[in-house]
């Protein structure tokens, strides 16, 4: 998985991909994607907050899901 940080014109309403909470994105958008680069979703700020080890701890429960679903 990557980062994919981009700036951000529109005020959107977003849900996080860690904690799915709805959230207004901001002047710039923290985006989670594949290594081939498809985006799976936003995080919120909240989320940034906490920093990269809890959010790297998170990602790998997402990593695990994916992996599940597409066995």
């Amino acid at each position: 998985m990557q980062f994919q940080i981009e700036c951000n014109t529109l005020k959107n309403n977003q849900m996080c991909l860690i904690c799915n909470k709805p959230f207004e994105t901001r002047e710039a958008r923290l985006i989670i994607c594949s290594d081939q680069g498809d985006g799976f979703g936003d995080i919120c700020p909240e989320c940034i907050a906490k920093g990269a080890s809890w959010i790297k701890s998170h990602l790998q429960q997402f990593s695990s899901y994916l992996s599940s679903q597409s066995s």
